[in-house]
């Protein structure tokens, strides 16, 4: 299998770099050293980099554009690619496909990766001779090879159920969301857990809004930590707004779960989408809300979709929002939470439609740190060969010392082909 690992820049690049991605200091909170990678078959609008998931031994990419080889007058099916950590290199280990490819399924829509196992959601996928119901994909790594496990799926797949728009993998638990599934009504959305018993994946729960609306779309994200579960409902009523998106926190209690909690923003709108996004570590959660509004400055007008991001903490059994975070150069139209993640002592908030010097949609990723109680914007990261429409950040992943943020409007020699940076801190 051809191996393709592109771009990797020198100290000295990254040094000349560190003042331009700084916003609040005058160096970045860290040293980054970048990392490119580029899909071994760039495809006209394969949009490599529209979701990434990583841990210490691999990245995995998700490409599910319209235009993959093979369906040259359709949408084609998708695919995932997973590269390993070779040093301080990655190469591609495998390009994943689904074993019953279908046109426009979307396969790569989402990702995930625990250990050796992969699993890609395809959110049109058929199943069960169910047009466009959604599925997701297990492989696991045997041997040296990726092989295919499992499609899991709901247990009563329905058109355009968006089953697979997001997944989470944890030890041997998957959830996979439908965000579009009636539950009980019309785009409510579910979301199915799955375990691995006795070899085999089973569905286990499957878990609803305890105030499921219309449209309200629970499932546009999810997170898992411990026998924590955080489903995000981008279009939900909260006490301050409707539609103006909410977070549902649930509990394990044996093959159960049971919501505990409704997080939302002390100043949502309808429209905001609160939740677009989310990420989990400890007792924290981060939502990004992209279609957030901000005042202008100077005051008198907003800044439509400039977006922001909110910061809950779990005391006991409660939650509260702690603090917004917004970007400090912050546009109309950056989208700033549209993908969030979190490691260690880093949240790095993701803004696909950030203007960088002129380039419009070149995209950026907006790096905090907590000091002193507050969460501090440290550094903003960007392509060092980023162009006007790469949409840098329109997905993201954290593990370790590394961000992994795909790109997937880039053009590495094809259009809209895409791409995804890995930006590695200097121990």
């Amino acid at each position: 299998m051809e191996q393709k690992l592109i771009q990797r820049c020198g100290m000295a690049v990254v040094v000349a770099l560190a003042g331009l991605l700084c916003l609040v200091t005058s160096a970045v909170a860290f040293p980054l050293e970048q990392t490119k990678l580029v899909p071994s078959d760039p495809i006209l609008g394969g949009e490599f980099g529209r979701s990434i998931a990583i841990n210490g031994s691999f990245v995995v990419v998700g490409a599910a554009g319209p235009a993959l080889e093979g369906y040259p007058d359709s949408a084609g099916p998708g695919a995932a690619y997973v590269f390993a950590r070779k040093g301080d290199a990655y190469v591609l280990d495998a390009k994943l496909s689904a074993p019953d490819p279908v046109a426009g399924a979307e396969f790569g829509r989402a990702v995930a990766i625990q250990g050796n196992t992969v699993v890609v959601g395809a959110r049109f996928a058929t199943t069960d001779g169910v047009e466009r119901a959604g599925a997701a994909y297990i492989f696991r790594k045997i041997k040296g090879t990726w092989i295919f496990e499992a499609k899991v799926t709901s247990d009563d797949p329905t058109a355009e159920d968006n089953f697979g728009r997001a997944v989470v993998l944890l030890d041997n638990r998957l959830v996979v969301t439908a965000r579009k599934e009636e539950a009980p009504v019309l785009d409510a959305g579910a979301a199915y857990v799955f375990e691995k018993r006795r070899g085999a994946w089973v569905q286990v729960a499957r878990v609803v809004a305890d105030d499921a609306t219309i449209e309200a779309r629970f499932g546009q994200s999810v997170a898992l930590k411990g026998d924590l579960m955080a489903v995000g409902a981008r279009d939900a009523d909260s006490p301050v707004a409707t539609g103006c998106g909410a977070v549902y926190v649930f509990k394990r209690s044996g093959d159960d779960w049971l919501e505990v909690a409704k997080l939302a923003a002390h100043d949502g709108a309808s429209g905001d989408q609160f939740a677009f996004n989310i990420a989990m570590e400890r007792n924290l959660v981060v939502v990004g809300a992209r279609r957030a509004n901000l005042p202008a400055i100077p005051p008198g007008r907003v800044r439509t979709a400039a977006g922001a991001a909110y910061i809950f903490k779990r005391s006991g059994t409660g939650w509260t929002e702690i603090q917004k975070l917004t970007a400090s150069d912050a546009l109309a139209g950056d989208e700033f939470g549209h993908s969030v993640a979190m490691a260690g002592d880093v949240i790095a908030i993701g803004a696909r439609r950030a203007t960088i010097d002129g380039k419009r949609r070149q995209g950026a990723i907006y790096l905090f740190r907590q000091q002193r109680g507050e969460w501090i914007e440290v550094g903003k990261l960007v392509a060092l060969d980023g162009n006007a429409y790469d949409e840098l950040g329109h997905s993201l992943a954290a593990h370790g010392s590394i961000i992994a943020a795909g790109a997937n409007g880039a053009d590495p020699g094809v259009t809209d082909a895409g791409a995804a940076y890995l930006f590695s801190r200097w121990r």
